[in-house]
C-alpha cells in the first residue's frame, strides 16, 4: 500500500505511526469506533498511579508541587476508591 493514497486524517495517522502500524490498526479496528484519550487525560491517570505510590501520608504539598496539583487534590487522588 502506498501511504500517499490515503487522505486527510488517515494520511496524518499513517505518517504519525507508520504505514505498517496503520495497516495493523485498520485490520484490528477498521470500521469500528475507538476512543483515544487526550494526552492530559492519559498523563492524569499515569500521574495518579505514581502519586499513590509515592504518597506517605505527610507529603501531599510536596507531591502537589511536583505534579502541579493542590495538596487537597493529592489527598483526593490517594483516597479515591478504585472503580470496579
Amino acid at each position: 500500500m502506498d501511504i500517499n493514497s490515503l487522505k486527510d486524517k488517515n494520511l496524518e495517522i499513517a505518517k504519525l505511526i507508520g504505514i505498517d502500524n496503520y495497516i495493523l490498526l485498520v485490520r484490528n479496528y477498521g470500521g469500528g469506533y475507538i476512543y483515544i484519550p487526550t494526552f492530559s487525560s492519559l498523563m492524569r491517570e499515569a500521574n495518579a498511579a505514581e502519586i499513590k505510590r509515592q504518597y506517605n501520608g505527610d507529603n501531599a504539598a510536596e507531591l502537589g508541587k511536583k505534579y502541579g496539583y493542590s495538596a487537597r487534590t493529592i489527598v483526593r487522588i490517594v483516597t479515591k476508591k478504585p472503580e470496579r
